[in-house]
């Protein structure tokens, strides 16, 4: 069984009559008439590959960009693997990436390049050369000898069309070097270090319990049971006036465990969901498990609808990873955001078991899109707090 390389990771879904018939629903798209309302679909393949950042869209949302895929944690002078995925959400050949200074990397056909991580521990910080994507990883020390390979933690619930990481020890930076196994089915495996794996499922994987395996050289190493989801939106039919109540419906397939959600409303102003933008919410578990959202119709115009999974915390946040995060921020805060981020380094200093203030302070200031390496070490900080692997 061959590796699996996600050639096309976009697709597009069938409208009927207003009503939504789509077989893969965590993304969809409206325009808004008066007195009627046109439903739309895209599938969620480009949300999912572009990244766990939402996709942009066509005016009058953003047009989507392309983005890197970085391993989280690179070892100090060993090889590494990044990707490039493209506006679409599909490997990007021949394209440029800074690695800082005059190191530049171009992708293969397959969407990747392979590096070299720096010698001093730290964050690399890489870029396109045409200045559109960023991403940062932390440079860790190497250990005095190799080791077998070992996972140390990866998502219990997997979203099917997502991508997700595994962290660890005796991995191979060369992406092909390793091997991923869900459901029996091989993963794509877009970035890669000795210290982690960033795999998308294969679409064939099926739904439910399952294992997850990694395999080098060396050997190779299970997790315990994990399950492979799918998210699906639905949306009831509607007028679309102005002031008109609307339903979102998320169903969580593949379990029947409750699942934390996070759905988000582009562009902002087109509707008003009940429960902020983005609103969270918690399927109901068992063998229906679904939740509803209410909205409200505001104005005129295209906007679309997108769902991502939250995974559930695995104990308290590593407060000491998020501090260091912040303090990068801070470093390199524009003048007017610097005291925003001491305030939740305070916060973090004060509360250190209790951080949702500080976390509900950081999703402010990513509310306002920061870019460059400021507004990357606030996501990261971010993602600690969330206790997201």
């Amino acid at each position: 069984m061959g590796a699996y390389r996600p050639a096309q990771l976009a697709g597009t879904s069938t409208v009927r009559s207003r009503e939504i018939a789509v077989a893969d629903r965590n993304h969809l798209r409206f325009f808004l008439r008066v007195p009627a309302l046109v439903l739309a679909c895209a599938a969620a393949a480009v949300v999912a590959a572009a990244g766990s950042a939402f996709a942009r869209q066509a005016e009058p949302a953003a047009s989507p960009r392309a983005s890197i895929v970085l391993p989280p944690v690179l070892v100090a002078g060993k090889p590494a693997t990044l990707a490039v995925l493209d506006t679409q959400g599909r490997p990007a050949a021949g394209t440029q990436v800074s690695l800082g200074g005059d190191v530049v990397v171009t992708t293969d056909a397959t969407g990747r390049a392979a590096l070299a991580a720096p010698d001093a521990q730290g964050v690399l910080i890489v870029k396109l050369v045409n200045g559109t994507a960023e991403a940062s990883a932390t440079v860790v020390a190497a250990p005095a000898s190799d080791v077998p390979p070992r996972i140390d933690s990866s998502p219990r619930l997997l979203l099917l069309r997502d991508r997700f990481t595994i962290r660890g020890t005796g991995f191979r930076g060369a992406a092909d070097e390793n091997r991923v196994l869900l459901a029996g089915q091989p993963a794509a495996i877009l970035a890669a270090s000795p210290a982690a794996i960033v795999a998308l499922p294969n679409p064939r994987t099926p739904l439910g319990d399952t294992q997850l395996r990694v395999e080098v050289a060396a050997g190779g190493v299970e997790t315990g049971p994990v399950s492979v989801i799918a998210l699906e939106l639905t949306a009831g039919r509607a007028k679309g006036l102005p002031g008109q109540t609307g339903e979102i419906r998320v169903d969580a397939l593949g379990t029947d465990r409750p699942v934390d959600f996070e759905v988000r409303a582009l562009p902002a102003n087109r509707i008003d969901l009940a429960k902020g933008n983005p609103a969270r919410g918690r399927t109901s578990g068992g063998k229906t498990n679904t939740a509803t959202l209410t909205f409200v119709f505001r104005e005129p115009g295209e906007f679309s609808l997108e769902v991502r999974q939250l995974p559930p915390p695995l104990g308290l946040p590593d407060t000491e990873a998020a501090r260091r995060e912040l303090e990068e921020a801070r470093r390199v805060a524009p003048a007017d955001q610097a005291k925003h981020v001491e305030h939740v380094i305070e916060l973090l200093d004060k509360h250190p078991q209790d951080v949702t203030q500080a976390r509900d302070a950081v999703e402010k200031m990513l509310a306002k899109k920061p870019e460059g390496a400021f507004g990357l070490h606030l996501e990261a900080a971010w993602h600690i707090l969330l206790n997201r692997q």
